[in-house]
């Protein structure tokens, strides 16, 4: 597949004004250490004493360990208390969330304004969510320069997977509950055109451009490095979805929708006492529940598993929406279900040359997508678009 080079160029011209007053905030940023200020900041004893309500007398020191780097820093404070304060009047751990130290990663998380994103939904969201997921003490900051400072899982017996791990039969059924009492809570909500107004959606997207410079420029790419995983049918009919992308996306936008997490994989889930829990709110979006089902079903369960489980789970889901008062009829979930295993497969094509994954990871994506795309008959609707 041949790169388009007159959308890429005419795209290029069109958004180099916002590449560049993106990019520079996040160049000043990184040459006046604007980050790793912010972070020290976390560690001062009379800071830390205010946020928990408790006499600074009472903390000897605070450290920080850095974890690891990808869209976003991920580090750990650790809190010592001093030896009169038994037991501790505060957590002795929490979880730091910040903007990343590499510029690519910085101007790309500020592009699609992901941790102002995040930072939003743990100020006007996360307050009174009916599932589980970190409780924050502390969140401010945009896409730029933020921090979120949020509960430390990690000893709570919290069982986390990765990108690469799949679930049993079991467990994705926690997962759908999950999901479905996360979409009952905002299905049609009047709060969209409220307190929610800030939500992205299809109608104000503005990153539709450069949305569409980064599938131009993925696209062949991925075909040429990953082509031996990609059937005939999808090689064949990629041409026309690129072409009639934006009928898929409206397609997607239609009603009703609901506010999801858009980016419901295995890696940003985990699971405690029977449930499933969800992390990384950082492309949190009005949508179709679907959007997240599909999602999870493609990229986080074994092929035989989805072939077996889907239709089951999605009664499941519509089950559980209804039992919470909200009524989709199965033909319309199985619909957009259909529609949604193409995003799921675009994603991952997408993320292909970026080298986030390991190669067997993301061969092992998009074979799966690729297979679901057929079985699922959603080449039709495809060239339908």
């Amino acid at each position: 597949m041949k790169p388009a080079y007159f959308a890429i160029a005419r795209d290029l011209l069109l958004l180099l004004p916002r590449l560049l007053l993106a990019g520079v905030p996040v160049l000043i940023a990184r040459w006046f250490g604007a980050g790793a200020r912010q972070l020290q900041g976390l560690t001062s004893v009379d800071w830390l004493a205010k946020l928990f309500d408790i006499d600074a007398e009472l903390i000897e020191c605070a450290t920080i360990e850095e974890i690891h780097s990808g869209t976003a820093t991920r580090s750990r404070l650790h809190i010592q208390y001093a030896d009169a304060a038994t037991p501790a009047p505060g957590p002795t751990s929490l979880f730091i969330k910040s903007r990343p130290p590499g510029f690519g990663a910085a101007l790309f998380g500020v592009l699609f304004d992901l941790g102002g994103n995040e930072v939003s939904f743990y100020q006007n969201i996360r307050p009174g969510l009916p599932v589980k997921t970190p409780e924050v003490y502390f969140s401010s900051g945009n896409s730029s320069n933020y921090v979120m400072l949020l509960e430390d899982l990690t000893d709570k017996g919290c069982d986390f997977r990765d990108l690469a791990s799949e679930c049993s039969a079991a467990e994705a059924e926690w997962i759908i509950t999950t999901l479905a009492q996360l979409h009952a809570r905002f299905w049609q909500s009047e709060r969209f055109d409220t307190d929610l107004a800030w939500v992205k959606r299809f109608e104000t997207n503005r990153d539709y451009r450069l949305l569409n410079l980064v599938r131009q420029l993925s696209v062949p790419i991925s075909f040429e490095k990953f082509g031996r995983a990609l059937p005939a049918k999808i090689r064949e009919v990629v041409p026309h979805l690129m072409k009639n992308y934006h009928r898929l996306e409206q397609q997607w936008a239609q009603e009703p929708r609901t506010l999801i997490h858009g980016d419901a994989h295995l890696g940003n889930m985990y699971f405690q006492q029977g449930e499933a829990g969800l992390v990384d709110w950082q492309v949190t979006q009005r949508g179709q529940g679907m959007r997240d089902v599909g999602y999870f079903l493609i990229n986080s369960t074994s092929e035989a598993l989805r072939l077996e489980h889907q239709e089951r789970l999605i009664r499941h889901y519509l089950a559980t929406l209804k039992h919470l008062g909200v009524d989709l009829s199965f033909d319309t979930a199985w619909r957009q279900y259909r529609l949604q295993s193409v995003y799921a497969w675009i994603a991952g094509v997408v993320t292909a040359p970026s080298n986030f994954q390991d190669e067997a990871v993301v061969l092992a994506g998009l074979s799966r997508s690729s297979k679901a795309i057929i079985d699922l008959d959603a080449v039709e609707l495809i060239r339908k678009l």
